[in-house]
């Protein structure tokens, strides 16, 4: 019989401490999209829109994401183009998720806010070019990859052909209702949110290993 080391003991522990933490944020994500169903910000009428739980939580998990991408990219020597890359990335994203709060300025004003973003992150992976190679194939055979590809999937493709209308309409037939069909994409855009979260804070760990 094989004998278990200290160190696979660690990993092992490690992973079981994952599995409960992940586990028990997943379920949140559950509770938060409840609460959206249970007490709407807006009223009984308005569940699932842009002033809800769920895309509070979305906006705040971007916030995160961009942070440690960030520190990750920042904080080590040399600067990790890579890592700044992606915060850059979520940066994007946030814009987009914060669209009614900026075409309540003027219409489109978010499109000039990610223009500002793409040039502002573009000059600073410019700056730090010469490692961009290496990091971004560190990052690739890092399980963080794997991660942030399993919510970028989850988001920007499969939240988008799962919320068609035409599919819930099909569902649902004479008794469609479009909260549905925002309850089930929002709840999945949150779910690839904290993927991609979670691989933020899994390659921040690692580099501060090194």
């Amino acid at each position: 019989m094989l004998k278990t080391n200290q160190s696979e003991k660690l990993l092992i522990r490690s992973a079981i401490v994952k599995i409960i933490v992940y586990g028990g944020f997943v379920a949140g994500i559950n509770l938060i999209i409840f609460a959206d169903a249970q007490w709407p910000l807006l009223g009984d009428k308005k569940n699932f829109v842009e002033i809800s739980y769920t895309e509070f939580v979305q906006e705040m998990l971007l916030v995160l994401t961009v942070a440690i991408f960030w520190i990750s990219g920042t904080r080590t020597r040399p600067k990790r183009s890579f890592a700044i890359l992606m915060s850059g990335l979520a940066t994007l994203a946030f814009c987009r998720e914060c669209d009614f709060l900026c075409d309540s300025i003027f219409d489109g004003c978010w499109k000039i806010m990610a223009m500002m973003v793409t040039l502002g992150f573009g000059y600073l992976v410019y700056r730090h070019k010469d490692n961009f190679i290496c990091d971004a194939v560190e990052f690739i055979k890092r399980p963080e990859f794997g991660i942030s590809l399993c919510g970028f999937l989850t988001v920007f493709v499969f939240s988008r052909l799962f919320g068609y209308q035409i599919l819930w309409q099909s569902v649902m037939a004479d008794g469609y209702m479009r909260c549905v069909k925002n309850a089930a994409e929002e709840g999945v855009e949150l779910l690839g949110y904290f993927f991609i979260a979670v691989a933020a804070i899994e390659y921040y760990l690692f580099k501060k290993k090194q």
